[in-house]
């Protein structure tokens, strides 16, 4: 299995963190994609990938950390994006639910300049769009569109999924597809399993019967094993496609 997103160097790992990877080793997780939210952990991401097996990274700023007078560390950003062990750039995109972000002006800003950086690079985006996932769409085609990416932790619906997919996108599917009324299962059953790339957004949204706990990218197994329940196949199927959509995605 391959983990499309986590945040392993938050400090809910500091005190077991290869332990983590040794249990996610264990579950049959072979990749994780360990996502940046700003300069300085882009920076230790590729540390991360340097120097633990089965690591790689995404150097980017999360919509919820950018901020008037950040801007210069999106040159950094800029240069880390082109390190061989970077796979992606984000966590980018915009988030419209805390009244504390940075305005829709400002996240637009940053996200036009991520999407400049993965046309430069060749690297696809990975995507965050808390209630303002029409908008993120709307914003990489009027930049020209992107070299494809993944919509992380999908927060829309069946006719928004077919938009992302048409615009060479994938779908991000975590642990909140477990959850009793998530639209994610009958989503997904309208799609192609190739269109879908697992993720954990570990430490956030553990999968039951874990919720509200720390996640981590072991739990991937049990996303793979509810949502395979859910949508009548087998686990091995969701493996196999997921695996081939992240591999294809990412480069690994």
């Amino acid at each position: 299995m391959i983990d499309s997103h986590a945040h392993l160097q938050r400090s809910e790992f500091d005190a077991d963190r290869e332990a983590v990877l040794a249990r996610a080793r264990e579950a049959g997780v072979t990749w994780v994609v360990e996502a940046g939210t700003d300069a300085a952990s882009s920076r230790r991401a590729i540390e991360m990938a340097r120097t633990l097996p089965g690591v790689r990274a995404a150097v980017g700023m999360h919509p919820c950390d950018v901020a008037e007078g950040r801007e210069g560390e999106m040159d950094e950003i800029a240069a880390l994006a082109r390190e061989p062990e970077v796979v992606a750039i984000g966590e980018t995109g915009l988030d419209f639910h805390w009244p504390d972000n940075a305005s829709p002006q400002v996240q637009e800003r940053f996200l036009r300049r991520h999407i400049a950086i993965s046309k430069e690079t060749g690297k696809p985006l990975v995507l965050h769009h808390r209630k303002a996932a029409e908008r993120v769409a709307e914003v990489i085609q009027e930049e020209g569109g992107a070299p494809g990416g993944s919509f992380h932790c999908f927060a829309g619906d069946l006719s928004l999924a077919r938009r992302v997919l048409s615009m060479g996108f994938k779908i991000g599917v975590g642990g909140s597809s477990t959850f009793k009324k998530s639209p994610l299962p009958d989503i997904i059953r309208e799609l192609s399993l190739t269109d879908i790339v697992l993720e954990t957004d570990a430490p956030y949204l553990a999968p039951m019967p874990h919720r509200g706990k720390r996640n981590e990218p072991a739990y991937l197994a049990l996303v793979r094993d509810q949502l395979a329940a859910a949508l009548g196949t087998t686990p091995v199927a969701i493996e196999e496609a997921t695996d081939a959509a992240s591999r294809s995605l990412f480069r690994l």
